[in-house]
């Protein structure tokens, strides 16, 4: 349910270096994947060219004049309110997917789903085997997904469906890369937690 997922911009902590480079980070990986982001709003190339303003700002404001910094912080509020608006175009594509979310390398908030969502991953001694865990929630059915890398967003099979929150999924190739995921369903829609990687053994 795309109302139980949304964007964490997670930016307000971030200095002007680590804007820069999360901006990059996320035009970067919008573009890597345009048969999913076909019409970024805004442009990246909007994006791209208020990140390259920002950093020639902050370089012409190390000298600590006030004009020149004032100029970085308008630049600065510019690049956030771009990325605002690119998190909004992405939650609108998501439509409640966690991983097409990811594809951009935005984090995800859930909605309606209280603190300490995660899930712990582990390799038991069976081979080709991995074991998967989560804290225990009341009425939450647990799906346990999983893929081989790459990672796609249509590409998650069904390992099992269970009532309590731990699972095994056998019969994977050992040393191969897997991802996986537990998506929890409550009578209000589905949340997938973001995904994992480990190789069996």
């Amino acid at each position: 349910m795309s109302n139980l997922i949304n964007v964490a911009l997670n930016m307000s902590s971030m200095s002007v270096s680590q804007k820069i480079k999360f901006g990059r980070q996320v035009a970067d990986a919008m573009a890597n994947h345009p048969s999913v982001f076909t019409t970024p709003i805004p442009s990246l190339a909007v994006v791209n060219s208020a990140i390259n303003d920002l950093e020639i700002a902050m370089q012409d404001a190390s000298d600590g004049g006030k004009s020149k910094t004032a100029l970085m912080h308008d630049k600065e509020q510019t690049v956030y309110l771009h990325l605002k608006n690119l998190a909004r175009y992405v939650e609108i594509i998501a439509s409640g997917n966690a991983e097409i979310i990811h594809l951009a390398t935005f984090s995800v908030k859930a909605v309606g789903i209280k603190q300490n969502i995660d899930f712990d991953i582990f390799l038991p001694d069976d081979l080709g085997a991995v074991g998967l865990k989560c804290k225990a929630r009341k009425k939450v059915m647990y799906r346990w997904e999983y893929c081989k890398d790459p990672m796609g967003a249509n590409q998650w099979l069904v390992g099992n469906i269970t009532s309590v929150s731990s699972s095994f999924i056998g019969n994977l190739e050992s040393n191969v890369k897997y991802w996986f995921r537990v998506v929890l369903i409550t009578v209000a829609g589905e949340n997938a937690l973001p995904p994992k990687c480990i190789l069996p053994l």
